[in-house]
């Protein structure tokens, strides 16, 4: 009996060996059937080489343009406008006489003042002569003079209310409005027409705080007028002329004036442009899209490829210049930086390089 109890635990424990070897092939099989069902996966990239560049860290601001010179002449003398010599749109030179009011009273009275002025001259010659004589007195003399100095300077006087009737450009430049009719009356003070002085123009930028540290008189700016018509503006090179020492109260920024040549009368007074300045100017940086920088528990990185595999580098970025970010360290020329399917991405994963 003995022995049969003995056989009977051996031909069990036989069973239970073959039951757990079976289970550890199937189990092989199993894995081995999954490693082929499920092959490596493999991640499509695109990839960008790492090259040093020159970059040029530049802001764009709108800004208006304004007239080189705005002058609105007003009337000097009352009067009624007998003439008016250049009509709206015309050019004008520096002293034109740009219309006439009525001159005919004061003109008068120029022609008897000058009679005056040549009388008193003349008496006041013979009595010079007559008090050398001892035939006058020296107080009839000074009298005279003093007659003779107030006709001069009567006739002084109606001669520049006269010229005030023909009034001059104080500039060259052109006729841009009218205030006043032919034969209407103007009082004194009345405006009579605007004169605008267009062959260079003002640009004026109000520049943020922040950026008016690299600003400075005589830099060249980039002018880009309105593209309204969808064809491609054409690009101007101003010179800053003034910048502002105090901001304006209300938007804190600080008015730069740039003046821009318009010899060829493309543009104009009012419109709306923009001016591009240049911050500073970067020589030979690595850089990398914006996007291609991931952040991941406030570390900065990038994946590269290499021989069909990604690699994960830690990098210190710089500057953003427009869609481009500078990397300080961390990244060197020649490498192939991965800017599309990085976020897919863990270090070693298998990669396919496709094209842009």
């Amino acid at each position: 009996m003995k022995h049969f109890n003995s056989s009977r635990w051996q031909f069990v424990l036989i069973l239970l060996l073959l039951t757990v070897a079976l289970t550890a092939c199937g189990n092989t099989d199993e894995k081995a059937t999954a490693a082929i069902e499920k092959p490596e996966k493999v991640v499509p990239v695109t990839i960008e080489q790492v090259t040093a560049i020159d970059l040029r860290d530049i802001f764009i601001l709108p800004a208006s343009l304004e007239a080189w010179e705005d002058l609105t002449l007003a009337a000097e003398i009352a009067g009624p406008v007998r003439k008016i010599h250049f009509q709206e749109g015309a050019r004008v030179k520096t002293r034109d006489v740009l219309l006439e009011i009525d001159p005919e009273t004061l003109q008068t009275n120029l022609a008897m003042q000058e009679e005056n002025y040549q009388v008193s001259s003349r008496k006041l010659k013979r009595y010079r002569q007559l008090e050398a004589e001892g035939l006058v007195s020296r107080q009839e003399l000074d009298e005279l003079q003093n007659s003779q100095t107030a006709a001069a300077t009567a006739l002084r006087a109606t001669r520049l209310q006269l010229a005030k009737c023909f009034p001059k450009a104080p500039v060259s430049g052109i006729v841009d409005r009218h205030f006043v009719d032919r034969g209407e009356y103007v009082d004194l003070g009345k405006p009579l027409l605007r004169l605008v002085q267009v062959d260079k123009l003002k640009v004026i930028v109000n520049v943020p705080e922040k950026d008016i540290q690299f600003l400075q008189v005589g830099q060249s700016v980039e002018i880009i007028p309105a593209n309204i018509h969808g064809d491609l503006p054409e690009e101007r090179i101003g010179t800053i002329a003034y910048l502002a020492f105090s901001a304006d109260e209300s938007t804190r920024t600080y008015r730069a004036k740039i003046t821009i040549d318009n010899s060829a009368g493309h543009l104009r007074p009012g419109m709306i442009v923009r001016a591009r300045f240049l911050r500073r100017h970067l020589t030979q940086v690595i850089t990398a899209p914006l996007y291609a920088v991931l952040d991941r528990d406030g570390e900065k990185l990038v994946y590269v490829e290499e021989q069909g595999v990604a690699h994960q580098l830690p990098v210190e970025t710089g500057l953003s210049v427009g869609r481009r970010i500078v990397i300080k360290s961390g990244l060197s020329a020649g490498q192939a930086l991965i800017v599309k399917g990085q976020q897919l991405l863990i270090e070693g994963a298998r990669v396919q390089v496709e094209e842009k």
